[in-house]
């Protein structure tokens, strides 16, 4: 006789990890069963001892999954993406390049030498005499103003040291002022007189600088002003003497008289 193999075989042993992802899809179903039981117009409450999916709303089936299947379990939620590099403002951009930064220092160089330059050696000058338009008796171009070293006074010295007498006897409104300068330092006329000084001066750049007092800043708006020398502060070079200066219609203010300053208190 052959023995009959049993009727009711031993189960296989279950793995302890698909057990609980069997409880748990038990209880997920209990859950959507319940959901229904409450109705669709009231907010679901839940059942004792059941739990909701984490990251779900209530009542949701996870994307990807058909109705009524089990979420997996321990998936973390997506993370958001990293936010993008903030970019630079563009001035930053520009200071990191080398060029523009040689361009800047190029341009700071240019504009230190032109001032230097323009202090000590003057651009052009508009004390020039139109001799087309009545000559040096009637039509004098000479600066706006009688003080300061950008005035008559200032370029009529600086033209002394450089040794300029055409245009520094062409602030002259007439004769009788070039013929006292002229005596006054022992000279036949004007540019000689001009030359004789040039000698005596020992620092161009030094020699134009005056330095004005207080009280000759701001010319009055018409009539003349005097100048004395012996008020101003004159370096490398000698002292001119007392100028009367006075303001034409042109605004222009040229020299109407000169007076000698043998010595100065």
């Amino acid at each position: 006789m052959t023995e009959e193999p049993p009727r009711n075989p031993p189960p296989p042993d279950i793995d302890p990890e698909q057990l609980r992802q069997f409880q748990e899809f038990q209880r997920f179903q209990e859950f959507q069963r319940f959901q229904q039981a409450q109705g669709a117009n009231q907010p679901p409450s839940l059942p004792p001892g059941a739990t909701p999916p984490l990251g779900l709303p209530s009542g949701t089936t996870p994307p990807g999954l058909p109705p009524g299947g089990s979420p997996p379990q321990g998936i973390p939620p997506i993370a958001p993406p990293p936010p993008a590099p903030r970019r630079r403002p563009l001035w930053q951009v520009l200071l990191r390049s080398k060029l523009v930064r040689r361009l800047v220092y190029l341009v700071v160089v240019l504009l230190v030498a032109s001032y230097f330059y323009e202090q000590y050696f003057g651009g052009d000058d508009p004390g020039d005499v139109a001799q087309d338009s009545g000559g040096v008796e009637n039509n004098v171009i000479a600066p706006p103003n009688p003080y300061g070293i950008n005035g008559t006074i200032g370029q009529f010295y600086k033209h002394v040291g450089t040794g300029d007498g055409g245009r520094a006897c062409a602030y002259f409104k007439s004769d009788g002022p070039q013929k006292a300068f002229a005596e006054a330092f022992g000279a036949s006329d004007c540019a000689a007189a001009v030359t004789k000084l040039k000698s005596q001066v020992t620092d161009v750049s030094t020699y134009r600088q005056l330095r004005f007092p207080e009280t000759m800043v701001t010319p009055p708006q018409s009539g003349s002003v005097e100048v004395s020398s012996c008020a101003l502060e004159v370096r490398s070079g000698p002292k001119l003497g007392k100028f009367v200066l006075t303001k034409q219609t042109s605004g222009a203010w040229a020299i109407t008289g000169y007076e000698a300053e043998p010595s100065c208190p």
